[in-house]
Order: C-alpha cells, then structure tokens, then sequence
C-alpha cells in the first residue's frame, strides 16, 4: 500500500501546528489562529499550487502568510531574552519525522522530506 497524497498533506498540516503552534497556551490563541488559517491557506499539492515553484513535488508550502520557513534562525538575545539561537530547519526535521513516524508505525516504507526552494517556499518529497 502506497501513501496517499491527501494523507500525506493532512499530516503536514498536523505536523506543522505540532511544531510551530502553541497548542498548550491558551494566550497564544491568537496566534494559533493566524497559524492555522495559513496552515489551511498555503500547503497546496505540488502539481497544483499556485507558484509551481517544484511541479515534481508532493507538497508546495508557501512561507508568507505565517508558516515558518525553512532557512531562518531565532535568536532570542536580539530582544533582549536569554536563550539560545534556534534554527527552523531543526524544527521542519521534527515535521518530518512526525510524518514519517505515522508510516512507520503503519509499517509502511513511505517516507517524506523537506526542501526549502527559497525563503518563502518549501518543498516536500517522497525520500
């Protein structure tokens, strides 16, 4: 049995919330709502999107609206908080492996991977 795509594009919306929401604070529901209406808005099926930036890929996720890239850094001593700098390519990897650990557990050989095309483009492709 092969994934498919519906499926794969319902568990990046999912994975995508998991990583970047705030799904434990309750003062953060603004922001989870601006989240979630690009989340709904911007993953488009690679041979369908709109900028067809990668016509070959599953998934063509679009960085404009709210959903982080996969290219930029967050260093909190840029405003004034301790902490140290994180990465979202670290956090797309944990997208990636709340993927694929739903088609490992369903013993399935499926797995998925990010590409940032640019900084406002991501890419997603079968491995």
């Amino acid at each position: 049995m092969k994934a498919r795509r519906n499926t794969i594009r319902k568990l990046y919306r999912e994975a995508i919330f998991k990583i970047f929401g705030f799904e434990d604070d309750p003062d953060m529901s603004e922001e989870n709502e601006y989240l979630l209406k690009a989340i709904s808005q911007d993953v488009h099926y690679g041979d369908e999107a709109p900028g067809q930036w990668s016509s070959s890929s599953l998934l063509e996720i679009y960085c404009e609206n709210g959903i982080p890239n996969a290219t930029d850094e967050f260093d909190p001593s840029f405003f004034g908080f301790p902490g140290k700098v994180t990465y979202n390519s670290d956090q797309w990897r944990l997208v990636d492996d709340y993927v694929n650990l739903y088609f490992k557990s369903l013993g399935l050989s499926d797995r998925f991977h990010h590409e940032p095309f640019n900084s406002a483009v991501v890419n997603v492709y079968r491995s």
